[in-house]
């Protein structure tokens, strides 16, 4: 984020889902809004959060991104 100030986070929950290989993996899945540098809102963009591994990734847009892809495959499977 553009704005680490201007970051909110919304609709967060942890859970152990499955990963795309079917192993359990410590998550948390929501949403994350913020600002650019010049102000501008970001919008609401999913997220996902691997503890463990310690590394995020949040959903620009791109519907084939990384981040979607994994967003999609963890947070929305049950």
């Amino acid at each position: 984020m553009e704005d680490p100030a201007s970051v909110e986070f919304e609709d967060m929950k942890r859970a152990i889902r499955k990963d795309t290989m079917g192993e359990p993996v410590d998550t948390i899945c929501g949403h994350v809004k913020g600002k650019k540098a010049s102000g501008e809102e970001t919008g609401e963009r999913s997220f996902l959060y691997l503890v463990k591994e310690d590394k995020a990734f949040i959903d620009d847009g791109n519907p084939e991104s990384v981040a979607a892809t994994a967003y999609r495959a963890i947070c929305t499977n049950p």
